[in-house]
């Protein structure tokens, strides 16, 4: 059944390569090279579905309004463009570009090894093996679970794969991530920080026309700035005897608990 749980990249956006106008150039361009569909092959054998319908809230979701439906589709001829754009080239044939003497080279991609996120490491290898083709190369970074959350509070990475908790989640708390005041690094904040404050707004919202235009705002400086990278959906499937009824998936993450599972009889 298809999810509205997404697996993304987060960058270091307030350093290089990825900070000002010519790092916005560079995760767009990210965004562009990626192709998702090879990804859902790839890593999940065809159980997830490419994210190039939004940012950050699914179509799927019932408190995800319309404008929030953009993303990015796969376009490798777009993707260079935009590099070349930001001025990156490969000056010295080495197949990474590079620009005023620093590299593309190396860039530190951080995963976790915990069990219940294994999904990252397929991933991954996938990601990397498309960023090579447009002369990006990141070296995959493999943390424990505890040294993983803690270098995402710190910020010692430049790419880290991320998810957000889907339908189990409503729309304002999954922004929240943008707001952290001051708990950890925000997902992503743009230039004049009129991010936090727009998703604050959405927060405190006391009705629904209200928090969705505040919603909207912060989803379109998600798109037009590529604040965070989508990836793919999550799918959720369940293996059962034939005669089991009345299984239902429900929100996000119910897979895992097998929620509402003693609502089952067998025939």
């Amino acid at each position: 059944a298809p999810e509205s749980l997404m697996y993304y990249l987060k960058t270091a956006y307030w350093k290089e390569p990825f900070s000002g106008g010519d790092g916005i150039l560079l995760r767009k361009a990210i965004c562009y090279a990626l192709n998702r569909t090879e990804m859902v092959e790839g890593a999940f054998n065809g159980y997830a579905l490419p994210a190039t319908d939004a940012m950050l809230l699914s179509p799927l979701r019932s408190d995800s309004p319309q404008c929030c439906h953009r993303g990015y589709d796969y376009d490798l001829d777009l993707a260079k463009k935009l590099l070349a754009g930001a001025g990156w080239n490969d000056t010295d044939g080495d197949g990474i570009l590079d620009k005023s003497g620093k590299s593309l080279r190396n860039l530190d991609f951080v995963i976790t090894s915990a069990a219940e996120l294994n999904w990252q490491k397929d991933l991954a290898v996938v990601v990397q093996s498309q960023l090579k083709k447009i002369g990006i190369d990141v070296q995959i970074h493999t943390l424990e679970s505890n040294d993983y959350y803690q270098m995402v509070k710190t910020g010692n990475f430049d790419m880290h794969m991320s998810y957000n908790a889907g339908s189990s989640s409503s729309a304002k708390e999954l922004q929240y991530g943008f707001n952290k005041k001051g708990h950890g690094i925000n997902g992503y904040s743009n230039q004049n920080r009129t991010l936090e404050i727009i998703v604050e707004n959405a927060h405190a919202a006391l009705s629904t026309e209200e928090r969705d235009k505040y919603v909207c705002r912060a989803c379109n400086i998600l798109y037009e700035e590529a604040g965070i990278i989508p990836l793919v959906y999550e799918m959720q499937y369940a293996v059962m005897n034939c005669n089991v009824k009345g299984f239902q998936f429900g929100p996000s993450h119910s897979a895992y608990f097998m929620g509402h599972v003693e609502e089952c009889w067998v025939e």
